[in-house]
């Protein structure tokens, strides 16, 4: 019974771990920087392709 409270804890913490790198790589891959993007240039009438 004791090993399994061990095998236990030690995949609990395990599963922890891998839930948090994933957690980091989702926040670094959907964070935007908006001091990095250069501005979109502004039209000043429609082009007639999108009418």
């Amino acid at each position: 019974m004791f090993t399994l409270v061990i095998l236990g804890l030690i995949c609990w913490f395990a599963y922890r771990h891998f839930v948090q790198k994933k957690r980091h790589a989702d926040r670094r891959n959907w964070s935007v920087d908006f001091r990095d993007t250069a501005g979109r240039p502004v039209i000043r009438r429609l082009p007639w392709k999108d009418l």
